[in-house]
């Protein structure tokens, strides 16, 4: 039975989200003192980073929502996460490019916090230092997708 590449980025995004917004119950407060447009540059420049890894021309699509900003359930806290399709990567290559994206987060501070290869592509991280997340994960179509997104932020900082 073949799976839509569509289910692959809604798990991921309900990935990135969960991972983002649950946290302590205790815990009220921004996980970050950044505030929306900082989030927002800190995603891009977390998959810039990743991406600057891997071999040849890749060209970053959109998976279609830009930088999208949503609710934790803390209210008026936000998360704010992107999702992008890797073009111009061979899909032979997928299992190698996994491995050199998910070498640059180990040695960048990310920790693994899901891997569900060899079943299915897809790893999850989580920046120790930041908290920010990201994934990787192939369509059924042999194409990769890369996310990241925000801890839970005051869309105003709290700095």
């Amino acid at each position: 039975m073949r799976r839509p590449a569509l289910s692959v980025c809604a798990a991921t995004a309900l990935v990135l989200l969960a991972g983002a917004c649950v946290g302590d119950s205790e815990e009220t407060g921004p996980s970050s003192p950044l505030d929306e447009a900082e989030a927002g540059e800190r995603v891009e420049k977390h998959i810039t980073d990743a991406v600057g890894v891997l071999p040849g021309e890749v060209e970053l699509e959109d998976v279609g929502n830009g930088l999208v900003s949503a609710s934790c359930e803390t209210d008026p806290l936000i998360t704010v996460s992107r999702s992008y399709w890797l073009r111009g990567l061979p899909e032979e290559d997928i299992e190698q490019n996994v491995d050199l994206l998910v070498g640059h987060w180990e040695g960048g501070g990310f920790a693994v916090t899901g891997d569900l290869r060899p079943d299915d592509v897809f790893v999850a991280v989580e920046n120790e230092e930041d908290g920010f997340t990201m994934t990787v994960a192939a369509s059924v179509q042999g194409s990769l997708s890369i996310d990241a997104s925000s801890p839970c932020i005051d869309p105003n900082g709290t700095d």
